[in-house]
Formats: C-alpha cells, sequence, structure tokens
C-alpha cells in the first residue's frame, strides 16, 4: 500500500514537473523568437524621416511578435493535459455560475445614462466577476 501510495505521489510529482518544464520550454522559445525577430527588424529600419515606410516596418514587427506570442500559447495549450470529466463539469459549473453573474451586472447597470458613480461600481464589478473567472479556470487546474 505504502509503494503505491509513493508511487502515485511521484507520478503526480513527475507530471507537475513536466507540465511546468513544457511550459517554461514554451516560454523559452518564445523569449528566443522575440529576440530574433526585434534582431532582425532592426537590421532592415528604415529612416524615421520616411515615415509610411516606417510605420509598415513597426505594423510589420508587431505582426511577428503577435505570431510569436500565438505560437507560445498553441505551445503551452498542448503541453497542458487535458481536464479530467470531473474537473471539466466543476469548471464548466463555474463558468456558467460566473457568466450568470456577469449577465446580472450588465442587467443592473443598463441604464441610458450611469452616472459616474455608477460607472465606477460596474467596472468594479466586472472587474470582481472576471477575477472570480480566473480562479475557477485556476481551480480546475489543481
Amino acid at each position: 500500500m505504502r509503494t503505491l501510495i509513493a508511487s502515485l505521489l511521484l507520478s503526480l510529482a513527475l507530471l507537475q514537473f513536466s507540465e511546468a518544464h513544457a511550459n517554461q520550454r514554451c516560454a523559452s522559445q518564445l523569449q528566443a523568437e522575440q529576440a530574433r525577430i526585434e534582431r532582425d527588424f532592426a537590421r532592415d529600419r528604415p529612416p524615421k524621416s520616411d515615415k509610411v515606410a516606417s510605420e509598415r516596418w513597426a505594423n510589420n514587427m508587431h505582426a511577428a511578435l503577435n505570431a510569436a506570442g500565438k505560437q507560445a500559447e498553441a505551445c503551452e495549450r498542448q503541453s497542458t493535459p487535458a481536464l479530467t470529466p470531473d474537473r471539466r463539469k466543476t469548471l464548466d459549473d463555474c463558468l456558467a455560475r460566473n457568466s450568470a453573474k456577469a449577465d446580472e451586472v450588465q442587467r443592473r447597470y443598463a441604464s441610458t445614462k450611469p452616472t459616474r458613480e455608477e460607472q465606477a461600481k460596474q467596472r468594479a464589478d466586472l472587474d470582481e466577476v472576471h477575477q472570480q473567472r480566473i480562479a475557477c479556470d485556476l481551480a480546475s487546474r489543481r
């Protein structure tokens, strides 16, 4: 029995380590790709006096950096293990409650011309809903 428990704990620790290692690998790849993009674009930077070329250069650099970020997100998604059915149900239930609360906040402040105080309260309420949504996701992964 002790051996079984020890092996299960070791398996869990290895799974968490491998997931953390995979996320570190994805982050390292992203940093390397960002450095490469910035280095390549710095070489081809047009003169600042040419506004059109400078704007095109900046847009292309930002597009390349965004693509690298999306690749890193895909890498992290692929390295994250799928949720078990129980955890998926728990997450879905939590997100459903969260969405209902967000809808209720929207309805509460749906007046045509909210005051400054109402706008501040609405932002605070929506921020709280957002934080709860993040907590749902984090709780499902523990």
